[in-house]
């Protein structure tokens, strides 16, 4: 998200220390977090699945939006410093711009991952071919 939208509208960014669980996996939730400055570890399932350190990351918006349990945690890894959002619904409501600003950051996370998944399907269907090559196939009946 533009964190110049934020500031411009007036909100004042919090600082958290390293270690504290920003977003808990199956725990309801009703702030969004903006990443001004920091690090992040985001895990699914106990495993990880990225370090985020880019500023204007969101975090925490698709749960709101959905009204559903978030499925990862979101923890720092280092001191970091949030714009929170707490009523996230009401703020989307009321500023067009940070709501244009969101949905961008959610295309371009759609984005990514269809291109993660072709790149996936694309290697699996290289592997197939691969071990179709050394893998020996014996026949049903086959005795010794």
């Amino acid at each position: 998200m533009n964190i110049k939208i934020l500031q411009d509208l007036g909100l004042q960014a919090v600082t958290f220390d390293i270690g504290t669980v920003l977003i808990e996996e199956g725990k309801r939730n009703r702030n969004v977090f903006v990443l001004v400055s920091g690090k992040v570890m985001i895990k699914s399932g106990g495993h990880q699945i990225a370090i985020v350190e880019d500023a204007g990351t969101i975090l925490g918006e698709i749960s709101v939006l959905l009204a559903t349990d978030p499925v990862a945690t979101v923890v720092t890894t280092e001191p970091s410093e949030f714009y929170v959002i707490e009523d996230f619904m009401t703020f989307v409501r009321e500023n067009s711009e940070a709501c244009v600003s969101m949905a961008q950051i959610l295309a371009c996370r759609l984005i990514n991952m269809n291109n993660q998944l072709v790149f996936v399907k694309d290697n699996l269907v290289e592997l197939q071919g691969k071990l179709r090559d050394y893998v020996p196939v014996f026949p049903e009946n086959f005795q010794t």
